[in-house]
């Protein structure tokens, strides 16, 4: 460092940091149709959320399956999936941190109705074609056994918000959010 000054906030970027979870069971995958103003109404995603201020990843993951779901999950019953460092065509890049729930207390129940219009179990490896390309990626890490993406940087990984399909009602998909 050679008694140079270096101001670590210079240029400092912070992305949001999200937590996806992945409740699986007898080989589907339980989805939520996000609705209303939520970011991708009409889209289907797993159920996921923000980590608030204050609170590491798997805090996150447990407290939004009680919001979104009602069901009740142990730290432990949580296994990393993996995470990705995601860049969307149409808002700022963000970090999602996907968890493989193996158990769970309570029947998953649409908690959220002014976000979420249904849910719905599917086979793992046939999501439907209007899935948020946030919630591809994670799946896609999940089934092929890798622990880290970057969609959506140039020269890196390939976009997956291309192979997503349109957006019900419009001509382009939202991006990986």
């Amino acid at each position: 460092m050679s008694g140079e000054h270096h101001d670590l906030h210079h240029g400092e970027h912070r992305a949001p940091v999200d937590v996806l979870m992945l409740l699986v069971k007898a080989g589907e995958l339980l989805l939520t149709k996000r609705a209303g103003n939520s970011y991708g109404s009409g889209w289907w995603a797993i159920p996921s959320g923000h980590v608030e201020a204050g609170e590491d990843v798997v805090s996150a993951a447990v407290r939004e399956l009680k919001e979104e779901l009602g069901v009740d999950v142990k730290d432990g019953d949580l296994s990393f999936v993996g995470v990705t460092h995601a860049r969307p065509p149409d808002s700022d890049p963000r970090v999602g941190f996907g968890f493989l729930v193996s158990r769970w207390d309570g029947t998953p129940a649409n908690r959220e109705p002014d976000r979420c219009s249904e849910l719905r179990w599917r086979p793992v490896d046939d999501l439907p074609a209007a899935t948020m390309p946030y919630t591809r990626e994670i799946v896609r890490l999940y089934r092929e056994g890798q622990t880290f993406s970057r969609p959506g940087w140039a020269g890196r990984d390939p976009d997956v918000s291309a192979a997503s399909g349109p957006a019900p009602g419009s001509d382009s998909p939202p991006g990986l959010a």
